[in-house]
């Protein structure tokens, strides 16, 4: 008994050696598989590194976020990146100014595999996705994208607008909304249009209305300003 007690508890280490010195740093899902990121910091006598971690069914994978001497100065910098199906790491020596590149990739039991290593590159590879996808901030999203953001304003704001204002087909004005963490919009202003108070009070009103837009965007929490274009 005393032997099966010792052997559980050297299994029980690596685990809670993990979980005490890795931070949480964000979600991901890569082909309907989620996993956690989470940021480790290690230090010797020689180096300061702190690594991203992902814990992967049975391994773990280890990458450079950040490495320092002790005297403060950088030898490395690791950024990562993702689409819809792969995660790339990106390791910057910046004593030569060179790259490492890894791609990793999902197998059909969810284990993320190795899939492409480039090394000694001397730019950025060309297949790393966007920081953002298409290249944008995430910004909140109405539920079920633009197509129903624009049934919604039809059916609801402009039947308001239609009653001091005429519909141009390439009107310039812009609905101002102010999206809350918690999705909910807030009506702040129409520009490039004289809106009256009254219809201002009408527009408030409805878009409290309005569904609760998705905040929760590529990973990130957003909330803020979005910009609508409408046909005024």
């Amino acid at each position: 008994m005393k032997q099966k007690l010792s052997i559980m508890s050297v299994l029980l280490l690596p685990v809670l050696y993990f979980s005490q010195k890795a931070e949480p740093r964000e979600d991901i899902k890569l082909k309907s598989f989620d996993y956690k990121i989470y940021i480790q910091s290690k230090k010797d006598q020689t180096i300061d590194q702190e690594l991203y971690l992902i814990p992967n069914k049975g391994d773990t994978i280890r990458e450079n976020a950040l490495v320092k001497k002790t005297s403060g100065e950088e030898t490395h910098r690791g950024i990562y990146r993702i689409n819809n199906t792969e995660i790339h790491f990106v390791d910057i020596d910046l004593t030569t100014e060179k790259m490492n590149h890894k791609i990793y990739s999902p197998n059909k039991k969810g284990v993320l595999t190795l899939v492409k290593e480039n090394s000694n590159l001397s730019s950025y590879p060309k297949d790393l996705p966007p920081k953002f996808k298409d290249n944008k901030p995430p910004h909140p999203e109405f539920e079920g994208g633009d197509a129903a953001l624009y049934q919604w304003i039809e059916k609801n704001v402009y039947p308001i607008l239609e009653k001091k204002h005429k519909k141009k087909e390439k009107g310039n004005s812009v609905l101002i909304l102010d999206i809350d963490s918690k999705g909910v919009p807030s009506f702040v202003e129409i520009k490039n249009l004289n809106v009256p108070d009254t219809i201002k009070k009408q527009l408030t009103d409805i878009i409290k209305t309005s569904p609760a837009w998705k905040t929760n965007i590529q990973g990130y929490d957003v909330s803020g300003i979005v910009f609508i274009p409408l046909e005024y």
